[in-house]
């Protein structure tokens, strides 16, 4: 199946099923959990903007009830981060524990967990607090296993489950050398050419994340990695969407794979055509940014913004990543 493949769901009886399941979820008192607010900013910010749920097409900023209303009525939710901001975990941690709280029983999925992990999560699924040792959370440089457990917890204790979505890290490599077997490719869309105007926004966002510092020939293999990371993801959700039992389906994940416009929704789209998805970005403000569509103008250029929300938070304080990144080209040299 390549990525630009629907799921096959030739079971009339199942797909019925999930469409009078989720007819009778919508029905449901959704906000019965209002009461829970969203978690204090622990990213102190005196910003205007920072705390503020914005809505792209309106260009109204919304309430929190009404962010998780919206995010209620999809069968896929994906959560995009910046990675090292603990703000944008609690409030991945409460939208979880809001939907929960409606009755629902969510499968989170998770960028930072290779799908070759998968028996590592069903092994450790009732040891929170070992669960990240297990993964090697840290040593494969995701940020403190502390900042995300509080979205296992809140997955775990409705009831839901969790799964591994990233790319193997054999294929990755394979990938990166473009030395993948024709099926891999096929699989997850390699195959099929970027338009000129992606292909250039997404050697561009490569080359801008890394201060400019890498090298011309490093780029189209980087722009690779990601286009199939953002397939394998959606072939994980993907499949996980079409279960009637279970649901939504929550992806954790970077704000990049967030991108409905050619990030992980934009495959979904071919995949379940007709399961809907429901996009926020957890967004950093930053000093010059004054008001919420010039600050998406500023990231994403004219026209709206590739998200259904954008929640701004803070800015997380870290050290000086091209400092960093500057000297980790110069270890491997």
């Amino acid at each position: 199946m390549t990525i630009t493949q629907a799921l096959d769901l030739d079971q009339p009886s199942r797909t019925l099923v999930r469409f009078a399941v989720a007819a009778a979820l919508l029905l449901l008192p959704t906000l019965a959990a209002a009461a829970e607010p969203p978690p204090a900013a622990t990213v102190t910010s005196d910003h205007p903007l920072a705390g503020r749920i914005w809505d792209p097409k309106t260009q109204r900023t919304i309430s929190p009830d009404v962010l998780v209303e919206r995010a209620l009525a999809g069968g896929i939710v994906i959560l995009g981060e910046t990675h090292d901001n603990p703000d944008h975990h609690a409030l991945q941690a409460w939208m979880v524990r809001r939907i929960a709280a409606a009755g629902r029983r969510p499968v989170t999925a998770w960028e930072m967990v290779e799908t070759d992990h998968q028996g590592v999560l069903d092994a450790n699924r009732n040891d929170m607090p070992g669960l990240g040792a297990a993964l090697e959370w840290e040593k494969r440089g995701w940020p403190d296993w502390s900042l995300y457990r509080p979205i296992a917890e809140a997955t775990m204790a409705a009831g839901g489950s969790l799964v591994a979505a990233n790319l193997p890290g054999e294929v990755t490599r394979q990938i990166a050398r473009s030395r993948e077997s024709t099926e891999t490719a096929a699989r997850f869309g390699l195959d099929d050419p970027l338009s000129p105007q992606d292909a250039t926004a997404m050697a561009d966002e490569i080359r801008e994340s890394h201060c400019n510092m890498l090298p011309a020939t490093a780029i189209p293999a980087m722009v690779r990695v990601q286009r199939a990371r953002d397939a394998s993801m959606a072939e994980v959700v993907a499949e996980h969407a079409t279960r009637p039992e279970v649901g939504p389906v929550i992806l954790i994940t970077g704000s990049g794979h967030a991108r409905f416009d050619r990030g992980v929704p934009a495959r979904l789209r071919a995949l379940v055509p007709g399961v809907r998805t429901f996009s926020l970005a957890f967004m950093e403000v930053e000093p010059e940014d004054r008001e919420a569509t010039a600050a998406a103008a500023a990231r994403f250029g004219a026209g709206l913004p590739p998200f259904d929300a954008i929640w701004f938070t803070g800015k997380a304080e870290r050290e000086d990543q091209c400092a960093q990144l500057e000297k980790h080209l110069k270890a491997k040299k």
